[in-house]
C-alpha cells in the first residue's frame, strides 16, 4: 500500500524542465514520491541536458543520475498529481489521460505565487 503522495512532472522530452523540477522537489519535500517524464520518446534513456545538469549542480541539486523516460498510460493510475510544464504539455496529457485516471493533471505554474 502506498503511503506517500506521488507527483509526476512532465515536459516535452524529459531532459531539462521536468527533471530539474523533480530534483528540486525531491530535496524540498522528501515526504513525497517524485518522478518526471516526457511526452515525446526521442530522449528515452538519456541523461538531462548538460546545461541543466550544470545549472542544477551550481544550486546544489543532482540531475546527473536521472534518465529520460516517456509517460505511459499506467502513470495516470500510479500518480496522484501530474504537473505539465507548459500549456501544450497540458493539452497533450489531457488527451492521453485514460477515462479512469486517478491522477489530477494540472499546469505546473498553477502553483506559482501570483505576486
Amino acid at each position: 500500500m502506498r503511503t506517500k503522495p506521488r507527483i509526476l512532472f512532465v515536459c516535452l522530452g524529459n531532459i531539462c524542465r521536468s527533471p530539474t523540477a523533480e530534483a528540486v522537489l525531491r530535496e524540498l519535500a522528501p515526504q513525497l514520491e517524485i518522478d518526471s517524464a516526457g511526452v515525446g520518446d526521442w530522449h528515452i534513456g538519456n541523461p538531462p541536458y548538460r546545461p541543466a545538469i550544470d545549472a542544477a549542480a551550481a544550486r546544489g541539486y543532482e540531475l546527473e543520475s536521472l534518465r529520460a523516460r516517456q509517460i505511459s498510460p499506467r502513470d495516470f493510475g500510479n500518480f496522484d498529481l501530474i504537473l505539465a510544464m507548459d500549456s501544450q504539455n497540458f493539452v497533450d496529457l489531457s488527451h492521453m489521460a485514460p477515462k479512469n485516471s486517478r491522477a489530477a493533471v494540472r499546469l505546473f505554474l498553477d502553483f506559482a505565487p501570483q505576486d
